[in-house]
């Protein structure tokens, strides 16, 4: 599967599953193994599945939604068209 400019998503997800702190792989429901001292996580076939099961514009939505609800609030500061220096003449 491939994001834009042809990245391959699936494969950058499993480096961020890599990398991840193990708290917070297994707020994802990564689980420890019960005889070695790691992790139990999601094979590349794994993600390449579930990223081809998603519908890619809920997820566009449900990703902006949360974005934009974590910008700082503008009210009270005018928008950049009031300010004197952007003035055209």
């Amino acid at each position: 599967m491939r994001g834009a400019g042809g990245i391959d998503l699936a494969a950058g997800v499993g480096e961020w599953i890599a990398d991840a702190p193990r708290d917070v792989l297994e707020q994802v429901g990564a689980h420890p193994h019960p005889m070695l001292p790691r992790q139990v996580l999601p094979t590349e076939t794994t993600v390449r599945r579930l990223l081809a099961r998603l519908d890619g514009d809920a997820l566009d939505r449900a990703v902006g939604s949360w974005l934009a609800d974590r910008q700082p609030k503008t009210a009270g500061i005018p928008s950049c068209a009031a300010w004197p220096w952007t003035a055209r003449a």
